[in-house]
């Protein structure tokens, strides 16, 4: 039988400003998270609790989102209404997790055991809420395109809205303007402001990311549509896991660097980092300002050759580069001998620790970003293996592992924070650098995540599906889906693949 099939067969798309809106759920669910990195100093500072306490409660949490997220899978993937799988689930869980923030950031008005129990239980309930949004960011991408040379674009919007939008730009706000505004400090009025703001804007968010996968939130465009083969058992969804290695593979890569990208953009760090080794916390602003353009720049040059030479590719320069530009900074620290000079001094260390700061963000966030298209890569992949649909647990998987790696990033960084003298509380801007607090934050600048981006690396270069794999694996979907062959002479990707290309043959299911 021929293996050619119509591209206009084999692939479905999007619009353009679809793509682009339903990008914004993800950024809709970034705004908590970066609102999240300032509870430390809210928990410790205006609800009193201990450092270790504080960081050891937020590890738990985001250990149990990881452990709850298949279910939650599982949950999604039953839903059908009459407005679509995804939309209802959007709006419910934006709508909890306002109510969460509502009380997270009202624990000062407990003491005692009454203020660990409702801390525990806020935290528990924002996870869930939090999950279920985050979720449909991966979930319903299979749906939105198929097209290999659209799915890269999903990295450019939600750059433009997530990285610098959210991140970036939120830094900056904070940083220039809401922590001047309030004394430098993190108050109760701080908090106000600040988090009204943010779910606010989340709700928007939602609201455009739901107008944005209208279109495609339907049945016909779930795997094979109709003939989707049906998951019913736990027998069904442990076969899902089990005979997927690339969602194995990737889920992995995907949790090292998402430890990376929450390591970054927890607020003790960015303070040690700018307040105390560099001297200047409004500097975090300034930087983030400084790298709008270089990481728009640098995000489509690596989506243009994604949609050349495929995701996995991108993913890998990205990985390499972090490491070049991790190796960069350090270079620029450990040959200053007052690292609170560089930017007063100016000159070329200045300029270097620019290049390698704007570099080890960027390529922290890339494979974060990427990672949500190439979760849609996985769930066709099991679509043309088993017949079945199930992004929603494959998303969730990718969950599991993002929440197990980011949990430790708040573990870590109380570690390391009480193990430089600083048990009781997190240290502040106005610190005096010394030699504990330098090694400190070397460490959660440099050392930790280059370990774990040699990690990733390891783990990308082991991903089979390839820019010729994904061709094969939407050929024989749409084969499947027109009925045009029998089913033991359409194209097999289980046994048929080129020796010269990655074969999706090494994939084959382990039940059989």
């Amino acid at each position: 039988m021929s293996q050619q099939v119509e591209v206009q067969e084999k692939y479905h798309g999007a619009k353009q400003w679809e793509i682009a809106f339903f990008s914004l759920n993800n950024s809709a669910t970034n705004l908590y998270l970066f609102a999240f990195g300032f509870l430390t100093y809210y928990a410790t500072g205006i609800a009193g609790l201990a450092t270790l306490t504080v960081s050891n409660l937020l590890g738990f949490a985001r250990l149990f989102d990881g452990i709850i997220d298949p279910t939650i899978g599982i949950v999604m993937d039953h839903v059908g209404t009459r407005w679509g799988r995804f939309r209802p689930i959007m709006l419910i869980s934006n709508i909890a997790l306002i109510l969460s923030f509502f009380f997270l950031f009202n624990l000062h008005q407990f003491e005692g055991t009454m203020l660990m129990v409702m801390y525990v239980i806020a935290l528990i309930f924002h996870k869930i809420a939090y999950s279920f949004q985050q979720t449909v960011t991966k979930a319903a991408q299979p749906a939105l395109t198929n097209d290999p040379k659209q799915r890269p674009m999903f990295s450019v919007y939600d750059t433009i809205f997530s990285s610098i939008g959210v991140f970036a730009l939120g830094q900056i706000v904070v940083s220039n303007f809401l922590s001047p505004r309030h004394g430098g400090e993190f108050n109760l009025a701080f908090y106000g402001e600040f988090i009204t703001g943010v779910v606010v804007i989340s709700a928007v968010l939602t609201v455009l990311a739901m107008i944005g996968i209208s279109r495609k939130d339907k049945e016909e465009y779930f795997g094979l549509g109709e003939q989707t083969v049906e998951t019913k058992s736990i027998k069904d969804y442990w076969s899902v896991i089990k005979g997927n290695t690339p969602l194995q593979t990737l889920a992995l890569a995907g949790g090292a660097m998402k430890l990376l990208a929450q390591l970054y953009t927890d607020q003790a760090v960015v303070v040690i980092i700018f307040g105390i080794l560099l001297g200047n916390y409004g500097l975090s602003g300034q930087l983030s300002l400084y790298q709008i353009i270089p990481k728009l720049i640098i995000i489509a040059l690596l989506t243009t050759f994604a949609s050349r030479k495929g995701l996995k590719a991108s993913y890998t320069t990205s990985v390499l580069l972090l490491l070049g530009s991790l190796a960069l900074l350090a270079g620029v620290l450990f040959t200053s001998n007052d690292t609170t000079q560089i930017f007063t001094n100016g000159g070329l260390p200045m300029i270097l620790f620019i290049v390698g700061y704007i570099g080890m963000r960027v390529f922290t966030t890339y494979p974060t970003s990427i990672v949500l298209t190439m979760a849609a890569d996985i769930t066709d992949y099991e679509t043309a293996r088993s017949g079945r649909f199930v992004s929603g647990l494959i998303g969730t998987i990718f969950s599991l592992t993002d929440s197990i790696a980011s949990s430790l990033a708040p573990i870590l960084i109380g570690f390391v924070v009480a193990g430089i003298g600083f048990a009781d509380a997190y240290p502040e801007a106005t610190e005096p650098l010394t030699d504990a607090l330098f090694t400190g934050g070397v460490t959660l600048l440099i050392i930790i995540p280059f370990v774990v981006a040699l990690i990733a690396l390891f783990l990308i270069l082991k991903y089979p599906l390839n820019s010729k794999a994904m061709e094969e694996v939407q050929a024989t979907i749409a084969a499947k889906k027109l009925n045009r062959v029998k089913e033991d002479a359409a194209p097999n990707i289980l046994t048929e693949t080129p020796e010269s290309t990655e074969p999706v043959a090494r994939f084959k299911d382990k039940d059989e």
